[in-house]
């Protein structure tokens, strides 16, 4: 491996390392108790904030609708995405999107699990608020 390879994958593997994700159980509007499990910038182009968060009720026969947990997501990225985001920014990044996903049972970042019921939002946050793209 070269010299310059190396140096990427090391880059990339910083860039992928989760960010310091603050305990955050929020009751959501749908009334299901989610729990922020992962919290990482987005290579390559580091723009991108990504907030992956346990929300078991959105599993099994009851679960919660994908209507109903939009409402969350939308909630989660305003309460949770626009101020970890503005602290990556007041540190020097530039973060234009959120991204929320909520899953049944924690499935890490990169990973599939064609068992697990999740949803996923993108956000435009650049001019200050959550727009879904």
């Amino acid at each position: 491996m070269t010299a310059f390879v190396h140096h990427m994958l090391r880059i990339v593997a910083v860039a992928c390392l989760p960010l310091s994700a603050h305990a955050y159980d929020l009751t959501v509007p749908s009334g299901q108790i989610v729990t922020l499990d992962e919290q990482l910038v987005v290579p390559p182009d580091n723009k991108i904030l990504y907030l992956g968060f346990s929300a078991p009720s959105i599993g099994g026969d009851y679960a919660v609708s994908f209507d109903r947990a939009a409402e969350d997501m939308d909630l989660l990225c305003e309460k949770v995405g626009i101020p970890e985001a503005g602290k990556l920014i007041g540190q020097g990044e530039r973060i234009d999107e959120v991204v929320i996903r909520l899953m049944e049972r924690l499935i890490p970042y990169g990973e599939v699990d064609p068992d697990v019921a999740q949803y996923l939002n993108a956000y435009d946050i650049s001019g200050g608020t959550c727009l879904w793209m």
